[in-house]
């Protein structure tokens, strides 16, 4: 649930444990063309370039969801 997890990161960011860390995407070798690398543990000296979302407060998430929702007329 992707889009539903932007939309919930930017109102409760709470919700979310985020680490900044190295992707990378294997552009070169045929074996594993499109991989994504992550480097969580830092094990490289590449700079940080993103934000990795790594874990979620599902019930907290799911509350705002059906929260949100429910506002919506049927």
């Amino acid at each position: 649930m992707h889009d539903p997890c932007t939309i919930a990161w930017l109102l409760k960011p709470e919700l979310f444990q985020i680490r900044m860390c190295n992707l990378s995407v294997e552009t070169e070798s045929e074996l594993t063309m499109g991989h994504t690398a992550i480097d969580f543990w830092h094990v490289t000296d590449r700079p940080n370039n993103v934000h990795w979302t790594h874990a979620v407060d599902a019930d907290g998430f799911f509350e705002l969801l059906t929260d949100r929702l429910a506002r919506f007329e049927r």
